[in-house]
């Protein structure tokens, strides 16, 4: 009961905290869906543009041949202007720029080896899906050169592809759209963080910052009951913006402009609730060790110092199994932040969840949950803790 009572109070405390409403307004529903369709409007316009077929060629009159192929593969050829390596290098024209030889049609008759570069900045996100389907013309039309000279000489076309090569991609769709939603269990997770940091820091080192935490603790009320009720409300504010949060992606879903991207990205009902039931708990441990490392603060400054530690680790440890070669290892299950990211990556790839895979991060969370809160109210009756500022 008394938990219940200091639980109110706090809560009363942070709604009249406009901070408090900021961090959760900004952090759940609008950051989220806002990267959502970012993300998707620079899928979309890089789909445009290879839509588009368009193919820049410098020295096009030279090569009527190619740009016949080009048109009639469903390209539309286009003069590439004078200075196109500075406008590439600047990223003004996104499109892959074909260097063709004044030679190329002499040559091309005399059956040579023609020699063509290929101009685009590959550190360029938006150029690259130009570059590709611009190369893959070019291969295609070396094909159609290569095959001609054969028949011409009488030759089988064999002859040109002795060993034929079927790709065979395992990868469903829903698994590809799934690492474009990266972002999507990654900012979740981050909300968790961010709305608990305020509010731990403002219920531990703010009372103490302002001389409201030893009267709270002089009262007829036992340690472990207010740490319960300051946790509690911590927890709640964490777990709101969790939730929000996939609301706000969940309403970002029907404003998606690239129709690929919104066919893989399948983030229903079931993807939603297997997400809350990895991250509430992973919420409420968040709440109970930002509330441990904020009570070693003597300032808000000196807590937010502590918090931003804890951030860090949260922003790392989901990236970690980017870079390993055996992709959801069994022990990864038992790191928070990185066991709740290898989890909802799996569900968002279509891959089956079992009951371990949620109840081991669960558990996990609710035992650092109970040490924390444990070394948390043994913080609050040392007096060289409390009373220090």
């Amino acid at each position: 009961m008394t938990a219940w009572i200091v639980f109110r109070k706090e809560l009363a405390d942070a709604l009249r905290d406009r901070r408090t409403w900021m961090v959760v307004l900004f952090s759940s529903i609008l950051a989220g869906p806002i990267s959502l369709l970012l993300l998707s409007k620079f899928v979309a316009s890089v789909e445009e543009s290879v839509a588009r077929r368009e193919v820049f060629i410098a020295g096009a009159a030279a090569a009527p041949t190619l740009a016949n192929f080009i048109q009639r593969a469903g390209g539309t050829v286009k003069e590439a202007p004078a200075d196109f390596r500075e406008l590439v290098r600047s990223g003004e024209l996104q499109n892959a720029v074909v260097v063709v030889p004044p030679d190329f049609e002499a040559r091309l008759r005399r059956g040579e080896s023609i020699r063509l570069d290929v101009v685009f900045d590959d550190t360029s996100s938006r150029s690259q899906g130009p570059a590709r389907a611009t190369l893959g013309m070019l291969r295609a039309f070396s094909r159609e050169l290569g095959s001609q000279r054969l028949i011409a000489r009488g030759v089988g076309l064999q002859v040109l592809s002795p060993v034929d090569v079927e790709e065979i991609n395992l990868a469903a769709g829903k698994s590809r759209g799934a690492q474009l939603l990266f972002i999507v269990p990654w900012l979740a997770l981050l909300g968790a963080v961010v709305g608990a940091i305020s509010v731990a820091i403002d219920v531990t080192a703010g009372e103490r910052e302002r001389g409201s935490l030893e009267p709270l603790l002089m009262n007829p009320v036992s340690t472990p009951a207010i740490v319960l009720g300051k946790w509690a409300v911590v927890a709640a504010c964490s777990a709101a913006v969790v939730v929000l949060t996939l609301a706000g992606f969940r309403g970002a879903m029907a404003f998606i402009s690239s129709e690929s991207l919104s066919a893989l990205m399948q983030f229903g009902a079931a993807e939603s609730a297997l997400f809350l039931a990895m991250l509430l708990p992973f919420a409420a441990m968040i709440a109970a060790v930002n509330m441990f490392a904020a009570t070693y603060g003597r300032s808000h400054k000196e807590a937010q110092t502590y918090a931003s530690y804890l951030t860090m680790l949260v922003n790392f440890a989901p990236v970690i199994p980017l870079f390993l070669s055996v992709r959801d290892a069994a022990w990864q299950l038992f790191v928070p932040a990185m066991a709740q990211q290898v989890v909802m990556m799996r569900a968002l790839r279509g891959e089956a969840v079992g009951a371990a895979d949620v109840l081991v991060p669960a558990a996990v969370a609710i035992g650092i949950t109970v040490l924390a809160l444990g070394a948390q109210a043994r913080l609050l009756r040392n007096e060289r803790i409390v009373f220090s500022r």
